[in-house]
Parts: structure tokens; C-alpha cells; sequence
């Protein structure tokens, strides 16, 4: 299988490192003092969890990891024509969702489209979307996502795309600036409609990514991080309006822009603790439980309707366009996600030559850094995925592995009380 993570950032990261410990140290030290204090910063943090590092290389190592770790998981997976073959652990938790929350602004693009509010064919000049784009912060999404658009002559000479190729950015290559133009135009308020009419408990609404990264860290603020997370946590509808009023600064002042571009490279900007510390507690959360049934909705064209479902299947299938999926599956949809020790996935997948679709969603959060790193690196946690669902006995192995591990912090908890 082919998996679907892309993260320039991991890939070039060995590189990077290599690099400056081959330069010399006098020069560097006095003329690129950040990128060596950055150097520092991940060589110190990738350090949590180093004994994690060597060891998830098999889905079984990633088994090992959410027994080892039963509060920061949660694991939903189900054969959806077999009740006896389900999986709900930490099922009803709600965690922080990275860029799998992109499935809803999926959703509410979707409808908009069946109901003709948008216009598939609609031209949308690519510097709209651009405006969006903070260097940096997205993993080379962003430019990935730019480069297939001129691979496939999606761009015409007025530098201007048809709007159906911008939810492809947003899925597949996880472009935040895609998403961010999307969600601006789709409003406000219809994405909270949306999400309060799929009737799903403890579930956030997808908000502006730029705007919440200028939250945690822009070139105006006077305060420390802990001070702003402590001012967030007080208000979840406030952070919020912090969110939204940061997107209108950034989206109507070059000159901030161009300030905050110069920021993300100084020494104010934030430490990877404190990324990992804000995107924990302030990332849009949802459960498990409610991202296994959107994709189960999605692929029985139940979440919205039929042709606005048919649409999301549409993007969420891309994999299917890789040859060795073709090979072992008849379908496959799916949204990942991570941030700084976060990791999620909500899938759909249907193996050749079977009867019945299965669905899953794992969310992991808290994970140390250096355990993290490894997992971008070698999409184990994606593995693990698909064995579960492709795999019988690896699935009950899992269950009754998990089973045993409810059971045992029931247990505690019953003593405590």
C-alpha cells in the first residue's frame, strides 16, 4: 500500500541537520544564531520519547505503544456489514484533530456545490488562495499542491484555476491555504450549521488555520505563550473571535504579512514545546466515535445527501488513482492529520474481493516527539491501519488486546472511587 502522508519538512529534516554540523561553528554560530538555537530546540525535544524512535517500525510496535499509552488513544474500527467485528476504545473522546477536521469543510463545499450555490467551473485566480499561504508552517503542502496544478495544465495563462481543483488541494496535498480560502468562502456560519445538523456530539467547527496560527504566535504580541494559551482556555468562543479577527489582519494588511513572514523565522517565534503545547489544547477536537460514522455516511451517501456525498467520495478517494491500491482495493477514502505530537486518521476501505466495507478513525495525541517524528517517518501508525482492517486476525488480536485494557482502567477506576 501507498500511504498517504507528505511532509517535506520530516523528509529534508536528516539533510538539514547533517548539513549544520558540517558547517563551521564560529560563522554560523554569529551569522545563523536562530537556525542553530532551532537546531538545538529539536535536537533537545526529539529526545522525549527516544526509546519510542527505535522501536515503532511494525503494527505491532504501534499496538504496543496504545496499550502502553491507554489515555492518548483512541481507536475506532468496524466491518460495517458484521456487528461482532467493532472496535470502540476511548470511542467518545474528544481530541484534537489536525487536518482531519478538512473533512467537514468537505462537506459544506460539497453541499453548497449540489445545491448550486457554487459553481464548480467558477475560475478563482490562484493569487486569492495564495494570500493565505505563511511559509513555513504547512510542510510544503501548499507549493506541492501548486506544482501537481501545473503538472496537469490545471492553471490557464491568467494564472486562474477552476474551483473544483481547490478541495483536491485541501485533501490530498492538506493545503492550508486551499483550506483557509475555502472556508472563507463558504462562511462562517454555514460551517456551524453544518456541523450542528450532522447531529454528532463534541465536535468542533473547522476555523481558519492562519488565523489560529497567529494566535499562538504573531510579531505584535508583548505577552509569553502561557499567558495567551491561559487567556484562550478561558474563552473557547473567544479564542475563536481571536481566530477570525487575526484572519481579517492578516488578510487586509500586506504590511503584516510581511512582518509576521520575517517573525516566523526569528527568535520570538514559538519552541516546538510550545506548538506542541498550544496545537493540544487549542486544535478543533472531535471524537472518534463521530469520524468513523462520518466516513461510514459519506460512502452509504448518508451525511448530506447522495450527490453531495458522491462529490466528497470524489476527493477523498484519491489514493484510488495509485496503482497498488487499485490492485488490493475496490475503494478507499480517507483524511489524515498531524501536528506536534498529535496524529489522526478517519478512513473508509473496502479489500478486493470481499463483501463489506470497513471504517476506522485513530486519533493520538500527546505523543513524545521523538515517537512522533519516527511515525511521520515511517507512517507505522497508517500500517497499522491497514492491517487492522484488512487483516481478521490482527483486527480480533487488536480488540481483545484493547477489550482487556478498558477493562483494566474500569478496574482502577472502580478502586479510586
Amino acid at each position: 500500500m501507498t500511504y498517504l502522508i507528505n511532509i517535506n519538512f520530516i523528509q529534508n529534516l536528516n539533510w538539514l541537520i547533517s548539513t549544520v554540523l558540517m558547517i563551521g561553528l564560529v560563522g554560523v554560530i554569529f551569522w545563523q544564531k536562530q537556525a542553530i538555537l532551532s537546531i538545538f530546540d529539536i535536537f533537545n525535544v526529539l529526545s522525549e520519547g527516544k526509546e519510542w524512535a527505535s522501536q515503532l517500525k511494525t503494527p505491532e510496535d504501534v499496538l504496543e505503544y496504545i496499550i502502553t499509552h491507554p489515555n492518548d488513544v483512541s481507536l475506532v474500527a468496524r466491518d460495517t456489514g458484521n456487528s461482532e467485528q467493532e472496535i470502540f476504545y476511548n470511542a467518545d473522546t474528544p481530541r484534537p484533530l489536525a487536518s482531519t477536521i478538512k473533512v467537514l469543510v468537505l462537506a459544506e463545499y460539497a453541499r453548497q456545490v449540489e445545491n448550486g450555490i457554487l459553481l464548480p467551473e467558477e475560475l478563482i485566480n490562484l493569487d486569492d488562495i495564495e494570500l493565505y499561504y505563511l511559509p513555513r508552517t504547512d510542510g510544503d503542502a501548499h507549493p506541492s499542491a501548486i506544482t501537481e496544478f501545473r503538472q496537469k495544465q490545471y492553471i490557464n495563462s491568467h494564472n486562474q484555476v477552476e474551483l473544483r481543483h481547490i478541495p483536491r488541494a485541501m485533501i490530498k496535498h492538506s493545503d492550508n491555504a486551499a483550506t483557509d480560502y475555502l472556508i472563507l468562502r463558504l462562511g462562517r456560519k454555514n460551517l456551524e450549521n453544518l456541523v450542528s445538523g450532522l447531529s454528532l456530539k463534541n465536535q468542533d467547527v473547522p476555523a481558519p488555520i492562519i488565523g489560529q496560527i497567529l494566535t499562538w504566535s504573531n510579531h505584535t504580541f508583548t505577552d509569553t505563550p502561557t499567558e495567551r494559551l491561559n487567556k484562550y482556555l478561558a474563552s473557547q468562543s473567544t479564542y475563536i473571535e481571536e481566530v477570525y479577527r487575526w484572519t481579517e489582519v492578516w488578510h487586509h494588511s500586506e504590511e503584516f504579512r510581511d512582518k509576521q513572514i520575517k517573525h516566523i523565522t526569528s527568535q520570538q517565534w514559538l519552541k516546538l514545546k510550545e506548538q506542541q503545547a498550544m496545537a493540544q489544547a487549542l486544535n478543533g477536537k472531535g471524537t472518534a466515535s463521530a469520524y468513523a460514522q462520518i466516513m461510514e455516511r459519506v460512502y452509504r451517501g448518508l451525511l448530506i445527501s447522495p450527490g453531495a456525498d458522491k462529490i466528497m467520495r470524489q476527493y477523498l478517494e484519491w489514493a484510488m488513482e495509485l496503482s497498488s491500491n487499485q490492485q488490493e482495493l475496490d475503494t478507499f477514502g480517507a483524511k489524515n492529520g498531524s501536528l506536534a505530537s498529535i496524529l489522526t486518521e478517519a478512513w473508509y476501505l473496502k479489500p478486493a474481493r470481499t463483501t463489506n466495507t470497513r471504517v476506522a478513525a485513530l486519533f493520538v495525541e500527546n505523543i513524545p516527539a521523538g515517537a512522533w517524528f519516527s511515525l511521520v517517518q515511517t507512517y507505522t501508525h497508517q500500517a497499522f491501519l491497514y492491517r487492522l482492517l484488512t487483516d481478521e486476525n490482527f483486527f480480533n488480536i487488536v480488540r481483545e488486546k484493547l477489550l482487556e485494557l478498558a477493562m483494566d482502567k474500569t478496574d482502577i477506576t472502580d478502586r479510586l472511587l
